[in-house]
């Protein structure tokens, strides 16, 4: 046993001890007998070790749990969390699968215990972070995955014995309200179907500033030398995803511009220019044409050439032009402009996708993202140089638009080329598509089970469009648009998102903690950290960031 680890370890226990004590929570909690504790002892290196101890008053699960902690002080840890048992209901186990089944992948936010005296009983970060609950593709069924089970038990559950599924009739899931401690900072951490487990703090602005930093500093540490990123990880058990998409190093570009303008961190700036760098290698150039293509692909065989990432080319090369004053990638950025006018049809519409080199039309039709990120690509471009060509390409779209009804297509990035367009246009079908982009979709965003971030970058450009049109005799069209409930879907979105960042008390759990710490995920894919997942928090957190303070929200 380490002394001086020892000595931590009292110190911390005795800070969480006073810390729950002191809570409104124990004054409930220590009237229910028995008392269930766990504590999990995180690492940076790899998953935390997790006790917990079932006894008939708090005291006595305390000093049992803190024994038993003590007698693990052989390596230095980062962090303490306890977890309280608040409520307990017991199930059959065909109740039990059918909860399973019901329950979107990744969704199932309470703990399990196998047995009554919570000896293999497991948190619900641990059953996520390490995937015991699983859907059987063929028959959709939820079931548990006995070998990541058995595994986890030998791995992080000291002198735990293996669990014998044959002596299992019944299962007990619970609530619990944890608390959380490092580097001597104390939270008490939420509660709830959707939020358990992370701090209960409030959104300001240090907040959302401090993630957007961290999301920034964790794409600039996946660059590496050449220029490229590492793609991402499948959280679970640090797996990296072997694939990449020039589109999606392109926005994550942007999207890392749009943080440092925010952050103004120097050590991201390398990161970003070998990014840019690495961007124009992929580059076909035709300079007697005046165009270029961002060319995509793995295979030498699949190459292609897509309207989506020439935009998200366009999008990184102009805000890099912009934040930096620095007008060296404007040539190549009016190359890809160009490439985006070659693409466009008589109707208005874009074609989205060529085979090369031949170039010859591979999908007139990709996904419905390419259409407004082009355009608003180009109004970007249009921002730098006030070329009437990109304007005029942009108004032969939205006329596409218009007439085919894109708004029901609800897309963040459809909102984002509105909002541009009405700076330079403020024509009333403009506003008028940019209300519809957003209105019928406010009730789903706003009870949205999945923390999906383009709804935010989708509501706040909406918003800052109407805030225009209020300029406008166009503003009767807000007769019979809910503000209010604009403004309440942007805060409860912007606070729920949260859900998808990896705090120190969530990436604990996980293989890799110092891997994924405060990177942003895909619960409902594996919780899956990729360079475009993160891309799109980022913006949404930067757009609030600049919201708050033109709101003066929290701002002193």
């Amino acid at each position: 046993m380490n002394q001086n680890l020892t000595q931590i370890f009292n110190r911390d226990m005795d800070q969480l001890h006073a810390f729950m004590t002191e809570s409104e929570e124990y004054k409930e909690l220590r009237k229910e007998k028995p008392v269930i504790l766990f504590l999990s002892i995180g690492y940076l290196d790899k998953r935390a070790t997790v006790l917990t101890v079932k006894e008939n008053s708090f005291q006595r699960a305390w000093k049992r749990l803190y024994n038993r902690g003590i007698s693990l002080m052989k390596q230095e840890y980062s962090c303490l969390k306890i977890d309280w048992v608040t409520s307990i209901e017991q199930h059959s186990l065909l109740s039990f699968i059918n909860i399973m089944t019901k329950t979107k992948k990744n969704y199932f936010r309470q703990g399990i215990s196998f047995d009554e005296n919570f000896s293999h009983a497991f948190l619900e970060q641990e059953i996520n972070g390490n995937a015991m609950i699983q859907i059987d593709k063929d028959t959709k069924r939820g079931y548990l995955n006995e070998k990541n089970i058995q595994s986890y038990i030998r791995n992080h559950r000291p002198h735990l014995k293996q669990l014998d599924f044959n002596k299992v009739s019944s299962v007990i899931t619970f609530t619990t309200k944890g608390y959380f401690l490092e580097n001597q900072q104390l939270y008490a951490l939420k509660e709830g179907p959707r939020d358990n487990g992370r701090r209960d703090t409030a959104l300001d602005a240090a907040a959302v500033k401090a993630m957007i930093a961290s999301g920034l500093n964790y794409l600039a540490k996946m660059n590496k030398a050449a220029g490229q990123f590492t793609y991402g990880y499948f959280s679970c058990f640090d797996k990296e995803i072997q694939f990449y998409n020039l589109l999606r190093h392109a926005s994550t570009l942007y999207a890392m511009i749009e943080a440092l303008e925010i952050t103004q961190d120097k050590e991201a700036i390398p990161a970003i220019e070998r990014g840019l760098e690495y961007l124009l290698k992929g580059l076909h150039v035709d300079k007697k044409q005046g165009t270029a293509y961002v060319v995509d692909g793995v295979e030498q065989d699949q190459l292609e050439v897509k309207l989506g990432a020439n935009a998200a080319a366009i999008l990184a090369f102009t805000k890099y032009t912009d934040v930096f004053q620095n007008d060296r990638y404007l040539q190549v950025a009016q190359q890809l402009a160009n490439g985006i006018c070659q693409l466009q049809q008589e109707n208005g519409g874009f074609h989205h996708v060529l085979h090369y080199p031949s170039f010859e039309l591979k999908d007139a039709f990709r996904i419905v993202y390419y259409d407004g990120e082009a355009a608003f690509a180009l109004l970007r471009l249009y921002q730098l140089d006030k070329n009437e060509k990109w304007m005029k390409t942009v108004e032969k779209a939205f006329d596409y638009f218009i007439a085919n009804e894109y708004w029901k297509n609800h897309d963040h990035w459809l909102s984002y080329c509105t909002e541009e367009l009405t700076r330079y246009k403020p024509l009333r079908k403009y506003f008028q598509f940019g209300l519809q982009n957003v209105q019928a979709k406010l009730d789903f965003i706003y009870h949205r089970i999945t923390t999906y971030p383009t709804f935010l970058e989708l509501t706040l450009a909406a918003y800052n469009m109407i805030q225009r049109m209020k300029e406008t005799e166009h503003r009767t069209l807000l007769a019979e648009f809910d503000e209010k409930k604009l403004q309440d879907t942007i805060h409860k979105r912007a606070e729920y998102q949260r859900n998808g960042y990896f705090y120190p008390e969530l990436a604990m759990y996980y293989k890799n903690p110092s891997r994924i710490l405060g990177s942003f995920f895909i619960r409902h894919h594996s919780f899956r950290s990729r360079i475009d997942d993160v891309e799109h928090y980022l913006s949404g957190y930067c757009r609030y960031f600049v919201h708050m303070r033109a709101e003066s929200r929290l701002f002193k």
